[in-house]
């Protein structure tokens, strides 16, 4: 067990930050740490973590990570990356357990963009002191990943893999940072993979940035071990004319929890957010978002989708804000959830708070069972119950994925939410 310095035991939120006390920490990480020894973990009576139980935290002794063996990203790589003809072809970074694996990542070397890994350095859209995941990533992270797309540049696709490895004595942590920059007129798309084995708990931060008429999509796959913990807080600001898709399956950990917090400051910005929780046996998911749309003519639109079974427990808080001068806004916002058994859970909280009088804005939430009707139906037509069942779950998410504008990214998820083109039976 680690010791403070009494000789006692600690555990959780203590024996996390005593790795990082005491030590050289710059401006930033000091602050972060001060406000963390002088906080509590969230609890459910904080509004925002109303659905969402943080207990575990000071159930566990936080401990250092060991290396990542490089035979194990590599037999991980062949599996899911290199036998991938599409995949295999892309600029990618590969990280585990927190640190670069140089090895593997050709988008070092890519001319589409440009890469610099940074000491110390924070962005300037992520807000520590009032979120309390962003705080601990400030604290205890070491590295910034600072990725450029240059005025007007075109740079096509790229692969982020994060891979998480747990060990015998503890639980590790990994508290990743990325800084996206999309300068003006310039177009990015992302594909990032998650995955990994044992438990381990990751908490990254990503700012994103997006220039006048520029374009950025965000494909994200959370398939981590499902012994795994798993917190990440994204942060996005749109100039004028920009453009942000977001496309999120949560499949993977024990424990999930994405915050997006995207920010419209520039006139006809746009910005979209779909994602699918896939869930089983007792795995919890957080979607929590805010959209703000604080300058007029914009629109957003976010569409959650939640396949739960088993005694698995999703939740989706939705919120827009829409400020006084944001007249002309458009934002819409649905959340449906198909329970498939007796003991699966979704709370769901769309939220409006609206300063303008000139908008059209709405939001919604269905909660529901398969259809009974239409599977009498396909069975009818002589169609097994379990094929029924899943060509029912398909017809669920496949729109959703359809919307995907990355020919990439739009197979891998298809893939891995099992969608397929149903033909018409009828």
């Amino acid at each position: 067990m680690h010791k403070n310095s009494e000789g006692n035991s600690v555990t959780g939120l203590a024996s996390l930050l005593s790795q990082v006390k005491g030590k050289d920490n710059h401006s930033e990480q000091g602050k972060a740490i001060a406000f963390l020894s002088g906080s509590e973990l969230p609890t459910r009576r904080t509004e925002i973590w109303k659905y969402t139980d943080l207990r575990w935290f000071n159930q566990h002794e936080f401990v250092q990570s060991n290396p990542v063996k490089t035979q194990q990203v590599q037999e991980w790589l062949e599996k899911n990356v290199f036998s991938s003809p599409a995949l295999s072809e892309l600029p990618r970074l590969i990280m585990a357990n927190g640190q670069i694996m140089k090895e593997y990542s050709t988008l070092l070397e890519y001319s589409g963009c440009q890469i610099a890994i940074k000491e110390d350095v924070h962005g300037s859209l992520g807000q520590p002191q009032r979120d309390f995941m962003t705080a601990l990533n400030y604290a205890m992270g070491q590295q910034t990943l600072q990725l450029t797309v240059s005025k007007a540049q075109h740079a096509g696709t790229v692969l982020f893999v994060h891979l998480g490895y747990g060990q015998d004595a503890g639980l590790a942590s990994f508290h990743c940072r990325l800084n996206i920059e999309i300068q003006e007129q310039a177009q990015l798309s992302v594909i990032e993979i998650n995955a990994g084995s044992g438990e381990y708990f990751t908490n990254p931060v990503c700012e994103v940035t997006v220039g006048s008429g520029a374009d950025f999509e965000y494909n994200k796959l959370l398939n981590s071990s499902l012994e795994s913990y798993n917190c990440a807080n994204l942060y996005v600001s749109l100039a004028d004319h920009a453009k942000y898709r977001q496309f999120l399956i949560s499949k993977g950990s024990k424990f999930s929890r994405q915050e997006v917090y995207i920010d419209m400051n520039g006139e006809w910005s746009n910005a979209s957010f779909q994602a699918v929780q896939k869930l089983g046996d007792r795995q919890h998911a957080d979607i929590t978002t805010v959209f703000s749309h604080l300058v007029p003519h914009c629109q957003s639109d976010q569409n959650v989708k939640n396949i739960l079974s088993d005694q698995s427990h999703g939740v989706f808080q939705g919120k827009v804000f829409v400020h006084q001068k944001a007249q002309k806004t458009n934002a819409q916002q649905q959340n449906q959830a198909l329970l498939l058994s007796d003991q699966a859970e979704i709370n769901t909280k769309p939220e409006l708070e609206i300063y303008a009088d000139d908008v059209k804005c709405s939001h919604g939430a269905t909660v529901g069972a398969l259809d009974e009707d239409q599977l009498f139906f396909l069975m009818a037509r002589g169609i097994p119950y379990d094929q029924a069942r899943d060509i029912l779950i398909n017809a669920f998410v496949a729109q959703a994925v359809e919307d995907i504008d990355d020919p990439i990214a739009k197979q891998l998820l298809k893939e891995q939410l099992g969608v397929e083109v149903v033909e018409d039976i009828t």
